[in-house]
């Protein structure tokens, strides 16, 4: 769990195929949770699509759909970590979503780039707060792979973890990576 000033946050949690927002909404409805705030994905201007409900007190449901790839994960917000934690453990049982394990497991299963670059980015969105080595060896691989397609999700990926630690990738792929598209995206990071 993350902390914004007197806000407490949880860990994105990353949705399987075939679970929508439709779903959540019907989770929140269930709890009788009110739909709060929607926001449509728009790819071309790099908008999320965004949901919120309010569950209890304070604490907000949030569904993000990535603006760039349609991957669709939650998250609490609130005040109380008690209450973020109750209401997180309710969502998992009902929602199944992915664990790091399960996307590390992916990552090490995927056998072509297509599955790879799908692997990499669900496991940077579903990142600790804090740094996970587990996490981080794995986007580093991808950032290291050898399909272009597969550096650039990587490159997405290291984006959302927010980990320092990997600037130093992000600078040498931004000037010597052979894909200009690869190049742009980490010198966008960078900035």
């Amino acid at each position: 769990m993350s902390r914004s000033d007197d806000r407490f946050q949880t860990q994105r949690r990353v949705l399987r195929p075939g679970t929508t927002v439709e779903d959540l909404d019907a989770f929140a409805r269930s709890h009788r949770w009110a739909m709060g705030k929607v926001t449509e994905r728009d790819r071309a201007s790099g908008t999320d699509g965004r949901v919120t409900w309010s569950a209890y007190e304070d604490t907000v449901l949030h569904y993000v759909e990535d603006a760039m790839f349609g991957i669709g994960y939650y998250l609490f917000t609130g005040r109380r970590p008690d209450a973020l934690k109750e209401a997180s453990a309710k969502a998992a049982q009902a929602l199944t979503p992915w664990t790091v394990a399960d996307l590390c497991d992916a990552f090490d299963r995927s056998g072509d780039p297509k599955a790879r670059g799908q692997a990499v980015l669900r496991l940077g969105l579903a990142a600790t707060a804090e740094p996970d080595r587990k996490v981080y060896d794995r986007i580093s691989a991808a950032l290291a792979d050898r399909d272009g397609r597969v550096r650039y999700a990587a490159l997405w990926a290291a984006g959302y973890t927010g980990y320092e630690a990997f600037g130093p990738a992000l600078r040498a792929i931004a000037q010597n990576d052979p894909e200009e598209f690869v190049r742009d995206r980490a010198a966008a990071l960078l900035k």
